[in-house]
């Protein structure tokens, strides 16, 4: 991704992330309607807070994320970050943020939750479809 790109993609999560704080963790546009969370997690390389509007899935009780980068061929930068320092921070609704871990799904598990995910947001089926990478799905275990 380019620069211009990079700055055009940051520009687009600030507005969703004031959107989301204005308004109780209500966003319109593209996501109206879908559940979104703020992750804030620490740049793998930066070690700079870093947040993130990002759908959820509260299945059997249990909080995921999914790092479909919308069906890039590489996986969001948020997913690196995580994976480097699985402690963050989520934000839902008007609630306050709070500590969570986030642990990546092994494969099998990964592979039996996603038709569910896509069950919910056809949308996640569309993107593996544009991408030969398997798509990860962490789980956000609240402290």
């Amino acid at each position: 991704m380019g620069d211009d790109a990079m700055a055009d993609e940051r520009d687009f999560n600030q507005r969703n992330i004031d959107e989301f704080r204005a308004n109780g963790g209500q966003v319109g546009g593209q996501f109206e309607g879908f559940p979104l969370l703020l992750l804030t997690s620490t740049g793998a390389k930066s070690g700079q807070q870093r947040v993130n509007p990002t759908a959820y899935f509260d299945i059997d009780g249990r909080l995921y994320i999914v790092g479909s980068s919308a069906g890039r061929d590489r996986d969001p930068a948020w997913a690196f970050n995580i994976r480097a320092n699985p402690e963050v921070s989520v934000e839902i609704g008007a609630d306050a943020p709070r500590p969570a871990t986030a642990r990546e799904l092994p494969r099998d598990e990964r592979d039996r939750l996603y038709p569910q995910i896509v069950e919910r947001a056809p949308g996640f089926g569309e993107y593996e479809k544009r991408t030969d990478r398997v798509i990860p799905i962490f789980e956000l275990v609240l402290a």
